[in-house]
């Protein structure tokens, strides 16, 4: 007699504290119940349970025993699943999130080849700034930008994106350039509205300098403040992943190169579940492609010398292999 099924057999009895109920969960009759938990009593030589009239309880070995069986088949059942999925094809629709500016520019793009590669595929993209609940929106997974990840969710760093201050050719031809952070007081000003955040803080060599920039436009648009410096409206800090295209093509121009003010995680974050479908797993292998693989790397720009550096954000999407289906 198979011995897991005997095992699965004795936990429903012990769970459901009855033979007809646990036949009735398993679809076999009671008889074939008792001949499994009879099967392990026999193997083990001891008793795992103790019968009345009115209901069935392990004994102090059976319930250890429970125990014991309990975390044996969660494996098996985990075991199955994971050489499962190595041949399952992904299938079925895919619900993503992301900040607009992010979304737009590398989420996007993505998604063609996506589709291409793996035909059983759908994709819903929703580009939003707002804080998505993931569990009650119906979310696979968010790319989010944040200093860390979230502790209460399930996930991983993909890439950094630093923070730099920017500016037109034709602003700085006009207004000249700044060489040190304290320069930028005399300069107007682009600031992202977030939080409470109000100076700029630079950072080398141990010793930060902290600006108080003289500010005549700010938006909780980061792509309003990239049109903005582009037109040589004035100085803007905005994260690479928004200004990188601008930075390659010379449209803006990276100041303080020198100094630090701070980068930000690109993360992929979805919902804690014991198994994760196969359309997640091979998005998160596709953002881990286009974004470069190492966590800790701007992924959008890598040189101050612009012209020079080709940053791996911006790159085509890579070609994405499909799996061969499996043989059934």
């Amino acid at each position: 007699m198979d011995t897991l099924a005997s095992m699965r057999a004795f936990v429903r009895v012990v769970d459901l504290s009855g033979f007809a109920a646990a036949a009735r969960s398993l679809g076999i009759s009671p008889a074939m119940v008792s001949k499994h938990v009879a099967h392990l009593e026999r193997r083990l030589r001891i008793s795992l349970l103790t019968r009345t009239t009115r209901r069935v309880a392990p004994t102090e070995a059976g319930a250890r025993y429970h125990a014991h069986c309990v975390e044996v088949l969660r494996a098996v059942e985990e075991a199955d699943h994971a050489a499962g999925h190595q041949a399952e094809a992904p299938s079925g629709t895919l619900r993503v999130t992301a900040p607009t500016e992010l979304g737009d520019r590398h989420i996007a793009p993505m998604v063609a080849p996506l589709l291409a590669a793996w035909p059983e595929l759908s994709v819903e993209l929703q580009f939003t700034n707002r804080v998505v609940d993931l569990v009650e929106e119906g979310i696979d997974v968010a790319v989010r930008v944040a200093p860390r990840l979230d502790t209460a969710l399930t996930g991983r760093r993909l890439a950094t994106s630093r923070l730099l201050p920017v500016a037109a050719p034709d602003y700085l031809h006009r207004n000249g350039t700044p060489r040190r952070p304290a320069d930028l007081r005399r300069h107007v000003a682009l600031r992202f509205a977030f939080g409470s955040f109000q100076g700029w803080p630079f950072t080398r060599g141990g010793a930060t300098e902290l600006v108080e920039p003289n500010v005549r436009l700010q938006s909780a648009s980061a792509e309003a403040l990239r049109l903005a410096a582009r037109d040589s409206a004035g100085v803007a800090l905005l994260p690479t992943f928004v200004v990188g295209d601008d930075l390659r093509a010379g449209t803006l121009m990276p100041l303080l190169t020198d100094w630090q003010v701070g980068g930000l995680g690109i993360h992929a974050v979805y919902p804690q579940r014991r198994y994760h479908p196969a359309r997640l797993r091979v998005f998160i292998d596709a953002l881990l492609a286009r974004f470069g693989g190492d966590p800790q790397a701007d992924a959008f720009w890598n040189d101050p010398g612009v012209s020079r550096g080709r940053a791996r954000g911006s790159a085509p999407a890579p070609a994405i292999r499909r799996r061969p289906a499996a043989r059934r």
